[in-house]
């Protein structure tokens, strides 16, 4: 991979793209509107920063003309991800990384929809979520249409582990839904074993394998 090394310029990029993610991701925000009291934007950002395991990666070659190069980039990640720690099962959904693109200009911030359209499938295959991040994203929050969620100082994608809340993110989709009940289709089987917090996901994850799972 043609990562950059940390030259001042990058590491004040770093220094922004960690302030963002504590002050943005971390905090509570209003217009996140998710049921229960957990309103951070993403609720996986302060497990991974506190772990020590929220790593970010810089491709400056990449300057947004084309969405291939993306691809080919994120594709390499997926098994590296794997590979760093932490690797423990309980420990997985406190690892993330952010793959920085802070060369493609604000006019071409758009190529990394085309990208994250394209490579999705492929992570989800993995076990993996992957989200675009931008200056024009039109990303909305689930539970408010009304808020630009995955608004970002730099162009960047994110990868993480994906687990059971992610239904909310897939059910919308034959494909994803699949690979997403392969994974933890099994874990509503018996709904009344679900703790609390998970109870919620039940009902969205009936509807979409009633649409899906026809028999």
């Amino acid at each position: 991979m043609d990562n950059a090394f940390l030259s001042p310029r990058y590491l004040k990029i770093a220094n922004e793209i960690m302030e963002w993610s504590q002050s943005y991701l971390m905090a509570p925000h209003e217009q996140m509107q998710r049921p229960g009291k957990n309103q951070a934007v993403c609720p996986y950002v302060e497990g991974a920063i506190s772990n020590d395991s929220y790593y970010l990666a810089f491709h400056p070659e990449v300057n947004g003309q084309r969405d291939e190069p993306i691809q080919r980039i994120m594709f390499e990640y997926i098994d590296l991800f794997k590979e760093t720690p932490p690797f423990e099962p309980s420990e997985q959904l406190r690892k993330a990384l952010m793959v920085i693109f802070p060369d493609i200009p604000p006019e071409r911030t758009y190529v990394l929809d085309i990208a994250h359209t394209k490579i999705k499938s492929k992570f989800l295959q993995a076990g993996l979520m992957v989200g675009q991040f931008h200056q024009n994203c039109d990303e909305r929050s689930v539970h408010n249409r009304g808020f630009h969620v995955s608004l970002s100082p730099y162009p960047l994608i994110a990868m993480r582990h994906m687990a059971i809340h992610d239904i909310i993110f897939l059910k919308d989709n034959e494909e994803w839904f699949k690979i997403y009940n392969n994974r933890y289709g099994d874990l509503f089987r018996e709904p009344n074993k679900l703790s609390d917090y998970t109870r919620p996901l039940v009902g969205p994850y009936l509807d979409a394998k009633g649409k899906y799972l026809k028999k």
